[in-house]
């Protein structure tokens, strides 16, 4: 059983020390496996279908759904979320993509689900959640210092909040929709005041969206509402503290994830709770074009799932399968076409 360690400065670097993480599986330096089909091309909404391949790699040693996730230092921090022995986690586990391995580090102070996380300049932070699954929300705000692989509390939100979106841009954290007071209200967290302020509001409320910066301007796409699965695509402008209308996403679905590669915001997942079903759709909006691309699926359909882009490749991971409460740990991993 591997013992936790106190990640280093460098959380990537940490992660590539031999020996320590036998039990996590792979090895350096070998390349994922393949899937099946590894190049698939499907009809598109805007310009040239996107080609490209998915492989597997090491899963998480938590299956979790209902997570959330930051990349720090290159490495993909997975964080709370829901376990298959059933009830919320305060897990926190680290990916190396280049070695293809997982550890633990500090557990969250309490268990989360449903939680935000962003990183400004270094810093790790983690926001909201549900203490308890469709009861109590969090307002705290938790930083992670990988020095010490310890947590800190900061200042809470003003609103408490669950399965909303959080994302960094220029030194400031935003979060986006979710459950709560005033949902409709997005909130702007400034880590050098430690302070939080609230900022124009949306069009309406939504949760379980998701949302990324491109080239100083945020993207907030899909959700739900009142159980209604919402294709809805804003723009917001922290510059002019203004938002204007974007192209709908193609499949209006909520429980998705996204992550940016070569400028294009990468959609996938999601999860129909009328009909109890899940998305494998994979979807890429190009804020250049206002338009949208169809990409190939996932290999497996989930829902409350999270994205990360290192290095040229989109790591898709956890979530669960069923519509509903359901687990894994899987991994898989898109890398673009020629």
């Amino acid at each position: 059983m591997m013992r936790r360690r106190p990640v280093a400065v460098a959380v990537a670097a940490a992660l590539l020390i031999a020996g320590l993480f036998a039990s996590c599986g792979g090895d350096e330096g070998e390349p994922l496996p393949p899937l099946a089909s590894p190049v698939v091309t499907i009809g598109g909404t805007e310009g040239p279908d996107l080609v490209g391949g998915w492989s597997e790699a090491a899963p998480m040693l938590t299956a979790r759904s209902e997570i959330t996730s930051a990349l720090l230092d290159d490495a993909v921090f997975i964080i709370g979320g829901f376990e298959a022995a059933g009830g919320n986690s305060d897990a926190v586990e680290v990916y190396d993509p280049t070695a293809d391995l997982w550890q633990p580090v500090a557990p969250l102070p309490v268990k989360l689900d449903h939680a935000m996380a962003a990183v400004v300049e270094g810093r790790l932070f983690v926001i909201g959640g549900y203490r308890v699954f469709g009861g109590e929300i969090s307002s705290a705000t938790y930083e992670y210092a990988p020095l010490q692989d310890a947590w800190t509390l900061r200042a809470p939100l003003p609103l408490a909040r669950a399965a909303g979106v959080a994302v960094a841009l220029d030194g400031q954290v935003y979060v986006f929709g979710g459950v709560g007071p005033e949902p409709a209200v997005p909130l702007a967290y400034d880590p050098a005041t430690d302070s939080w302020r609230r900022v124009a509001p949306m069009a309406g409320p939504r949760e379980h969206l998701t949302a990324q910066a491109v080239d100083h301007v945020i993207y907030v796409i899909g959700g739900r509402w009142s159980g209604a699965n919402l294709a809805t695509v804003e723009a917001y402008d922290p510059a002019s503290d203004g938002w204007k209308p974007s192209s709908a996403m193609p499949t209006a679905r909520g429980g998705l994830a996204s992550a940016v590669l070569d400028g294009r915001i990468h959609v996938f997942g999601g999860e129909d709770l009328a009909a109890g079903s899940t998305f494998a759709e994979h979807e890429a909006y190009d804020p250049a074009v206002d338009g949208w691309t169809a990409s190939p699926p996932l290999p497996t359909a989930r829902h409350g799932l999270a994205a990360e882009s290192v290095d040229g490749r989109l790591y898709v991971i956890g979530g669960g399968e069923e519509a509903g409460f359901s687990t894994t740990g899987l991994v898989e991993v898109f890398t673009h076409g020629e």
